[in-house]
This record gives C-alpha cells, sequence and structure tokens, in this order.
C-alpha cells in the first residue's frame, strides 16, 4: 500500500518539497503513478520501482521516461551533487532499479506505435535516458525480477550492474522478429556491455536469456531465485559498491569508458511512419 509521499510535477495524495527521507512518487501529467524511490538514509542506496499502473508490463512511454524515470534519475543526482559540492560523499551511494516483486515483467520494452510516432522520441526520450544512465554519478543495479524485452532489455544493460531472477524472464531483444531496426542509441548501450558474440545472440538471433546464459555471457552479474531475492541481492550488491563513488570519480570514468556509446545517443530524427501507424 503506498502511503501520502511526496509527488514531483503534479499532485497526487499529497505535495511536498523533494527529501531523501520521504518516498517521492512521480505521477504523469494525467495523475498516473509511474515510479516511486524510496532512500536507505544508513546505506545511502535509492530503490528506484516502477509502479505499472500507466502499464502493467512497464512499458518505456513517454510519460514514464519524461516523467517518472527521468526527473527520479535527476532528483537523485543532484542530492548526489549537494553531497558532492559539501565534501560529503565518502559513504559512497548507490540506485536500485525494479519493478514489483509481483509482476512477471522488468520492463516489455516501448509502447512502439507512439514511439515511432513521435520523429524526436529516441533522442527526446529513450537517448536521453541511456545517457542519463551511462553517466551517473553512482553506481546502479538492474534487478532484473522478470521479463527484459527490448528496450526494456536496454534499459537493463545500461544499469551498471545486473542481477537477475533465475526462475522467471528472459533477456531479449526481438527486434529482428517484427522487422524493426535497431536506433543507434539502444545499439550503444548494448554495445557497451556485450561481447560480440552475445551481441550477434541479441540481435540477430533474437535469443531469449534466461539468468544463467545471460550470466555466462557477461550480460549479468549474479542470478538469485525469486523474484524478492533478486531484489535483495541487487540490494546487497549496491551495498558492496556504493563506496567506489565515494572519490569522486565514477561517472567521470564512466563518460571515457563509454565515450562511443555516449556519441551514439545523438542521432538523426527518425522519418515521420506512414499514417497507418
Amino acid at each position: 500500500m503506498l502511503r501520502a509521499v511526496a509527488v514531483r510535477g503534479r499532485p497526487w495524495r499529497a505535495v511536498a518539497r523533494y527529501s531523501t527521507s520521504a518516498p517521492q512518487v512521480y505521477a504523469s501529467a494525467s495523475e498516473v503513478p509511474l515510479v516511486r524511490t524510496d532512500f536507505d538514509a544508513e546505506k545511502r542506496i535509492w530503490t528506484l520501482q516502477f509502479l505499472g499502473q500507466e502499464t502493467p508490463d512497464h512499458r518505456l512511454t513517454h510519460a514514464m521516461i519524461q516523467q517518472g524515470l527521468l526527473p527520479a534519475l535527476r532528483d537523485v543526482r543532484r542530492q548526489w551533487e549537494q553531497w558532492v559540492a559539501a565534501h560529503a560523499m565518502e559513504p559512497g551511494a548507490a540506485l536500485v532499479t525494479t519493478a514489483p516483486v509481483d509482476s512477471k515483467f522488468f520492463s516489455n520494452g516501448l509502447d512502439l506505435p507512439n514511439a515511432i510516432r513521435d520523429r524526436y522520441f529516441f533522442n527526446d526520450c529513450l537517448n536521453a535516458l541511456i545517457r542519463e544512465l551511462l553517466t551517473f554519478p553512482i553506481p546502479t543495479v538492474a534487478a532484473v525480477t522478470g521479463h527484459a524485452f527490448a528496450a526494456g532489455c536496454v534499459l537493463a544493460l545500461a544499469h551498471d550492474y545486473r542481477v537477475m531472477n533465475a526462475q522467471r524472464g528472459y533477456l531479449c531483444m526481438n527486434e529482428i522478429e517484427f522487422g524493426a531496426p535497431i536506433p543507434r542509441g539502444m545499439l550503444g548501450a548494448i554495445q557497451s556491455v556485450a561481447t560480440k558474440a552475445a551481441q550477434r545472440k541479441l540481435l540477430l538471433e533474437a535469443h531469449r536469456f534466461t539468468a544463467a546464459d545471460a550470466e555466462a555471457h557477461g550480460l549479468v552479474h549474479a542470478t538469485a531465485q525469486g523474484t524478492e531475492a533478486t531484489l535483495h541481492k541487487a540490494v546487497a550488491l549496491a551495498d558492496q559498491v556504493r563506496s567506489r563513488a565515494a572519490a569522486g570519480a565514477w561517472q567521470s570514468i564512466k563518460e571515457a569508458l563509454y565515450a562511443d556509446a555516449l556519441a551514439m545517443q545523438y542521432e538523426p530524427p527518425c522519418a515521420k511512419p506512414p499514417l497507418a501507424l
């Protein structure tokens, strides 16, 4: 049960000034709750959770990205920057992204018809989200509790670490099965993680990676038995790696490491689709 919390963007249940100590719900312009963040002050770990109220499979819609994920991530970034300015980085910090533990999906990708109707969607929405994650100043961990398809798979790969549920879910890029090209921004995120062999299986074979298969191919860092165990292991991993941000170089090293992938987040606006779409 969600409590009355602070909401970013639109009023919902209650409105309060952003605080790291209070849960934050980020709602759409139509007041649909999209994501929430909770903060463990002792460990300095944020948990960013999809709420599944706009789409039950947590699709990366315009609203989910622009009014949910990006504002949530940027609020966390602002808090970290305040700690940097105050020379209060020493404990480090980290962020875990998860779906609700009762959902069979981590994310089922884009709302494709609406995405391709907007010729600026990839630059203004999806690529902005990938760029935010690839340059995030603290470690990020995706708790892949269920299926992560297409752009949902890319969302997981754009995190620094991934823990995957061994009991349910696949990592899969299935665009080749319905004739969709891979946008440059998505490809950049994939190439920042996957080996050439894994890229081929992902992109040309639409291979459905189980947790064990994904770990064997270097796509995830750990597996766990069940959704709750996956989230717990992701939080434990975040606790283990959060100190890596304490010296303040996490973002700058990532920007150098992912320079090619970041350059791919800028692409010409796609052509307008046929009217039938």
